[in-house]
């Protein structure tokens, strides 16, 4: 006996397809893929009804887990295999604070921002807690990160461990990734290509706020300059340089009331100058709470999503590249729900999750210090708050354990939750203008009309 997944999303509305058929997508979370299927068919999967298919078209509802086993307990499943991505000692991930000091006065920003560098002893403990873990015989992939503050503020610290780092990729043929968090106030095309090339960094994101006047007031330099241009013109030399194509940009634009109106004047700008390019990606985020109180500018999620969709419509006119639903299913959420990451600040204290370093009333919440005895060598930090995450929720404790997008999302960030301030990802919010968004890429053609509502046999 076979039963229909609670974990899919069908749209409210129906396309034509290329033959003429009217069909409905269907976001089926398990795998996170978009399927289409013919309207009849979508009617049946939302009333919780196995279509009456041959076994071939019944296969593919199989392949994508929207037709199941009908003994199989889904939160149980779902809930197993994030226990065992966050479980996984094969692949660790590090995220290094070079500097607790940032050259922007971000008005939302929650982090206290000193001068403080990662010192020499603490620089030689990293180094050799590091290396010992891209050295450890089960790490197979190395993620390393800089974060900050502003990482780019301690650039020597950078370089100078990079240098111990970079050569024990080859030597271990580790699967590897590493990205640098920054404000862009300080790139410039030679140290983009330091970054690249010496220091093997993959990806960089950047935050640009809005255009050039936006920007600049919403986040200011502590000098009382500006960055907006400089950013832009380092991005696009890096953009036109060969030696730099191994690393990939994020631009993220952080939205609260002050800015979500300039928002499409940024985007159509940033196009203007060649950031619809293919390593290029964008992301539009709300502001939320760091520790700090942001209620008087933060936007209702119901609003941002409303007008997300449209920029999400404007990125895709503009030629930008986005991400329209997750294409692949959660892992692990965050560093905070797995003993495989961890985060070292400027001061040596380590911690499980990115929002607690720098954050004055979170210090106590360090799950330890880079000058104790486990952190000598490659163990595995000790247990945070948060790592019993998806056991909180398979234990239906969240209301992510109810919620059909969960497998995509895996329930975005605990601390919020435990905060008070439910985290869920806009998606949720404007699912609809999304896959009217994968129709029209699609070609699925017509204008969308809402399907027939269906009704029980």
């Amino acid at each position: 006996m076979e039963k229909v997944s609670r974990y899919k999303v069908i749209s409210r509305n129906s396309y034509l397809a290329p033959g003429g058929d009217a069909v409905r997508l269907v976001y089926a979370t398990r795998v996170s893929k978009v399927l289409p299927v013919k309207e009849a068919v979508a009617n049946q999967l939302e009333l919780g009804e196995v279509p009456a298919l041959n076994e071939e078209q019944l296969d593919t509802l199989r392949r994508y887990q929207l037709i199941i086993p009908d003994v199989e307990d889904e939160l149980a499943t779902i809930t197993d295999r994030f226990v065992a991505d966050t479980s996984d000692r094969t692949r660790r991930h590090i995220a290094l604070f070079p500097t607790a000091y940032c050259n922007m006065g971000c008005t939302y920003c929650g982090q206290t921002h000193r001068r403080t560098t990662l010192r020499a002893n603490h620089r030689d403990a990293v180094r050799r807690r590091v290396s010992a873990i891209m050295q450890h015989p089960e790490t197979t992939a190395m993620r390393l990160d800089w974060f900050g503050g502003e990482p780019l503020m301690g650039f020597a610290v950078i370089r100078d461990l990079s240098r111990s780092f970079v050569p024990l990729i080859e030597d271990r043929g580790l699967d590897w990734a590493s990205v640098i968090v920054t404000n862009g106030a300080l790139l410039d095309i030679r140290k983009i290509r330091v970054l690249a090339q010496e220091c093997r960094v993959t990806h960089a994101e950047i935050t640009i706020d809005g255009p050039p006047e936006t920007h600049d007031r919403h986040r200011p330099l502590k000098s009382g300059g500006t960055s907006f241009w400089r950013i832009v013109e380092a991005v696009s030399q890096a953009l036109e340089d060969e030696a730099t194509s191994g690393l990939t940009f994020g631009i993220r634009t952080n939205v609260d009331v002050h800015n979500e109106d300039a928002v499409d004047e940024l985007l159509t700008l940033l196009a203007e100058r060649g950031f619809a390019h293919q390593r290029v990606r964008f992301a539009i985020k709300p502001v939320h709470s760091w520790g700090n109180d942001v209620s008087a500018i933060e936007l209702g999620k119901r609003h941002f999503a409303e007008r997300e969709a449209r920029w999400l419509t404007l990125m895709r006119q503009l030629g930008l590249n986005f991400e329209v639903l997750p294409p692949s299913p959660a892992t692990v959420v965050c560093p905070a729900v797995t003993r495989s990451d961890e985060l070292i600040a400027p001061d040596g204290s380590i911690f499980s999750c990115s929002e607690q370093p720098l954050v004055d009333h979170l210090a106590d919440t360090a799950v330890g210090d880079i000058t104790q005895p486990w952190a000598q060598g490659a163990d595995l930090r000790p247990e945070g708050a948060y790592d019993d995450w998806p056991q909180e929720v398979g234990r239906g404790q969240r209301s992510c354990s109810s919620c059909e997008f969960y497998p995509s999302c895996g329930g975005a960030c605990p601390k919020l939750w435990r905060e008070g301030h439910g985290p869920c990802p806009s998606f949720k919010f404007n699912a609809q203008q999304r896959l009217d968004l994968i129709a029209e890429m699609n070609g699925l053609t017509g204008t969308p009309t809402l399907a027939a509502a269906p009704s029980r046999r």
